[in-house]
């Protein structure tokens, strides 16, 4: 019975609550209709009446434009104000008549109009070198408008230049025959001739270190061993190279070191080694054939080696 007491208590109101409550609930239903009243009560004004007003505006902002330009008091201010829809010319007066931009000269460009900057702008750009070589390129002159520019461009006349012939017509064009390569000596040639040979080029430089390495060419075919000497540059460097007897560089197989023996191309490290351990355990060879007595030795090796060994 307490606790229906105090809800009774608490959920009750007195008259002037009950009154208050009503008018406040009151108030908030017309603020929330009235904005919905008063739009219903707005009528929308037709869409033809307001494109006749936009152009009754226009129609009266041009006829106010117009009233102005023709009143001298205030036309400089009315001129400026809507020049975007005048164009300027920047010439007094466009006289135009056919002409070559290239000659005509500076009373020429007066008569056409032109004003005395942009004439002098022209004139710069020829003295400087600066030619016309289409009837277009005069938009390129700085400081000319295009409709200017328009206006003159089907008067341009360009003059074909004279073909300038700074050689004399009776000259007789020389045929230079290259020179065949001359015949050189494998073991007395110099880089320059080997380099003049067909196809050689900076192979050159191996050939003559190779013929240093061996200690002089004893047979033609020895140049086809170049590292880098390709058999086709070969074939046609063969037919201008010769051999001479001449006296190639010989080791001594009885003082030289395994080390000397084997900076020659044709003699390994092993062979160089095996000479050198022969000799010591037989004693100094009496001939070069000796050699051939050490079984690493082939008949084809010693047939490659022999004339770069010699016992003295």
């Amino acid at each position: 019975m307490k606790m229906k007491k105090i809800i009774k208590d608490y959920c009750s109101f007195s008259a002037k609550e009950t009154t208050a409550a009503f008018v406040l609930l009151f108030i908030t239903a017309i603020f929330i209709t009235l904005p919905y009243y008063c739009s219903n009560k707005k009528k929308k004004e037709p869409l033809d009446a307001a494109i006749a007003k936009v152009a009754s505006f226009k129609l009266s902002k041009k006829d106010s434009i117009d009233a102005n330009e023709n009143d001298g008091s205030n036309n400089q201010y009315y001129s400026n104000k809507y020049s975007y829809n005048k164009p300027i010319n920047t010439f007094n007066k466009l006289t135009p008549f056919k002409f070559d931009p290239n000659t005509i000269d500076e009373s020429g460009w007066h008569q056409l109009g032109l004003t005395d900057k942009l004439i002098k702008t022209i004139l710069n750009y020829r003295n400087k070198g600066g030619t016309f070589k289409t009837a277009a390129d005069i938009r390129k002159i700085w400081g000319l408008k295009p409709a200017d520019a328009d206006i003159l461009i089907p008067y341009i006349t360009i003059a074909a230049k004279p073909f300038n012939n700074k050689f004399n017509t009776n000259y007789t064009a020389k045929v230079y025959e290259k020179s065949k390569p001359t015949i050189v000596d494998i073991n007395t040639a110099t880089l320059d001739e080997f380099k003049a040979m067909p196809g050689v080029g900076n192979t050159a430089y191996r050939i003559v270190k190779y013929r240093e390495k061996l200690g002089g060419f004893i047979s033609i075919h020895q140049v086809k061993e170049t590292y880098g000497l390709t058999d086709s540059v070969y074939q046609a460097m063969q037919p201008y190279l010769a051999f001479s007897a001449t006296n190639v560089q010989k080791i001594n197989i009885n003082t030289a070191s395994d080390m000397e023996l084997g900076k020659h191309p044709y003699i390994s490290n092993d062979i160089a080694k095996a000479i050198v351990i022969y000799r010591k355990q037989k004693g100094n060879y009496s001939r070069v054939e000796d050699v051939k007595k050490i079984v690493f030795i082939t008949t084809t090796m010693y047939q490659k080696i022999a004339a770069y060994l010699t016992v003295e």
